[in-house]
């Protein structure tokens, strides 16, 4: 009988062993996950942006690229052209340039607010790295570049009392907020890759 319940106990004490191990196995399981997703997703807006023509890609990385694929200089590269220019600020019909800038400031806000849960997800989990932290501050830098480009966008398009133009500068609000909303994020992010284990031994 004694042997009996020496034996119980220790397969209950192996059992214990094991779930132990597989939540913590979980756990790093899903911060690697969050961790992943965020860089990829980050890397996505940075792509999406440039895609889109909110932002430019850099003149320097395309004349290197230029060279580095066998271009001849910066003057056989395509033109590049601004935000305000794609979407023909200065000439097409002031309604419809409203409406596009209103679109492309509510899709950047939805898609940035998106980000911003991600990174938090990834500041929480104690597994911040430092890729993490620099893909999630450039998407950040992307985000307030592409405002820029919106913001300019309205100011050449001139002058409408239009329902377009009254709904385009509370889309650039919306994103304003947003962005506000993830430079905060991205402090909470540098203090979990400066602090690993900080929210943790706080809980």
């Amino acid at each position: 009988m004694k042997a009996l319940a020496c034996i119980s106990l220790i397969f209950l004490s192996g059992c214990a062993t094991v779930s132990m191990v597989s939540k913590e196995s979980f756990v790093q399981t899903e911060a690697s996950a969050n961790s992943s997703l965020l860089r990829e997703s980050s890397e996505s807006f940075k792509l999406a942006a440039v895609e889109q023509g909110w932002v430019s890609e850099s003149r320097s990385l395309m004349d290197f690229a230029n060279i580095l694929f066998g271009g001849q200089s910066e003057e056989s590269d395509r033109e590049v052209h601004s935000y305000a220019e794609l979407v023909e600020a200065g000439d097409g019909e002031v309604d419809a340039v409203y409406r596009r800038i209103g679109a492309d400031a509510r899709k950047a806000s939805d898609e940035l607010a998106v980000l911003v849960q991600l990174a938090k997800a990834c500041a929480e989990s104690d597994e911040v790295m430092r890729a993490d932290l620099i893909s999630y501050e450039s998407a950040l830098v992307t985000a307030q570049k592409s405002y820029r480009s919106f913001a300019k966008a309205v100011g050449i398009a001139g002058e409408s009392d239009s329902e377009a133009r009254a709904e385009a500068e509370d889309a650039l609000a919306a994103f304003a907020a947003t962005i506000d909303n993830a430079r905060v994020t991205a402090d909470d992010l540098a203090s979990a890759y400066a602090t690993p284990g900080a929210s943790t031994a706080a809980s």
